[in-house]
């Protein structure tokens, strides 16, 4: 690896966990490397960006026809581990599953400790989940570096819900986004909302993300076919998904557990209110009552849903401030920066 990364063209072998369809936080996470790599004119390709499962691919054939200086990996139980024993150097950015489930599993935590140890540097998305991976892999200690995701505004051009759907301009739309699996914790707001409306609040809440796990994804829908003001869509293309992030008036994260939440980073940057499960991800991403409001309990949650229907003002104060913050806390300049460092260092 070139000494002086940002002075030298580097060329970049990026991987991400595949399909793309499942993981589509790990695809956007990629995709943003690649693009702000490639703007500053380095040299990149993409390993498993397929949702048919890139991996399937050989990727000691692509490492011998691109040669990369460095590949990064992000994701250590779904990529880092078919980096094991590979000659070139190779860096890898944990998941907030890798953080907070991966490395204390039963089956996969030996091997995913395992790729943390092995690799050349250890990407992180702040100082907290630097933490959390030196107390479980002490051997990391010196190889990690802090990487804060960038918040990237998506297009909005797509049609939004409340047209594409029928609902009135008057109801107070929740949007809680992500892919369907228990860690996302998103059966916690459905009888939240049928709370509020019980008390007469003129309120509906779509969900939309992809099935991750199966008997979860079915266990939230027959609890939204249950309730009239849920509903559960499928995962919303780009320009629809920043579409939906404008038309909703609450944007919600339910979430038992995060890395840096890529939904609330692309709600906030569009000037979106975010409500958030009070969890160490999210606490780096929101500061309570000034840029966001973060909830412990479901009635905790309920209570801010209520308390922002009722006062669209002091909501949309939050949008304007969050934006702002994360505008100052997140560019796709300093992401970059950081990246190269990074890859310099391995």
């Amino acid at each position: 690896m070139p000494a002086d990364a940002e002075n030298t063209v580097v060329k970049v072998l990026l991987m991400t966990p595949a399909p793309t369809h499942l993981y589509l936080g790990g695809i956007a996470t990629v995709s943003r490397y690649r693009e702000g790599l490639q703007s500053c004119g380095h040299l990149c390709e993409l390993f498993g960006g397929t949702s048919e499962g890139g991996l399937k691919q050989s990727l000691e054939g692509t490492i011998g026809r691109f040669r990369p200086d460095i590949v990064h990996a992000h994701d250590a139980l779904r990529c880092g581990m078919h980096l094991l024993g590979s000659r070139t150097p190779w860096v890898i950015s944990l998941s907030g599953e890798d953080l907070h489930r991966d490395t204390m599993h039963d089956v996969h935590g030996p091997m995913v400790c395992e790729v943390i140890r092995r690799a050349h540097r250890v990407l992180v998305p702040s100082e907290q989940a630097g933490l959390i991976v030196e107390e479980r892999v002490p051997d990391a200690i010196g190889k990690i570096d802090v990487v804060a995701r960038a918040a990237i505004k998506l297009p909005t051009s797509g049609t939004d819900l409340r047209r594409s759907l029928g609902i009135p301009r008057q109801r107070f739309l929740v949007f809680l986004p992500g892919g369907l699996r228990p860690v996302k914790g998103q059966h916690r707001a459905i009888s939240a909302i049928n709370v509020l409306r019980a008390a007469g609040a003129d309120i509906e809440m779509i969900l939309a993300g992809p099935d991750q796990d199966e008997a979860y994804a079915n266990e939230v829908r027959q609890l939204c076919e249950q309730q009239a003001a849920v509903r559960v869509l499928p995962t919303l293309a780009n320009e629809r998904m920043g579409a939906a992030y404008l038309d909703a008036d609450v944007v919600l994260n339910t979430s038992l557990s995060e890395g840096m939440a890529p939904t609330i980073l692309e709600a906030g940057i569009l000037g979106r209110p975010v409500i958030a499960s009070d969890v160490p991800g999210n606490r780096e991403l929101i500061r309570h009552k000034e840029t966001g409001l973060l909830f412990q309990t479901e009635e905790e949650m309920a209570k801010q849903i209520l308390a922002l229907y009722r006062n669209r003002s002091a909501a949309g104060a939050l949008g304007v401030r969050i934006c702002e913050d994360f505008s100052r806390r997140f560019g796709s300049a300093a992401e970059i920066r950081s990246l190269l460092s990074a890859y310099a260092a391995a």
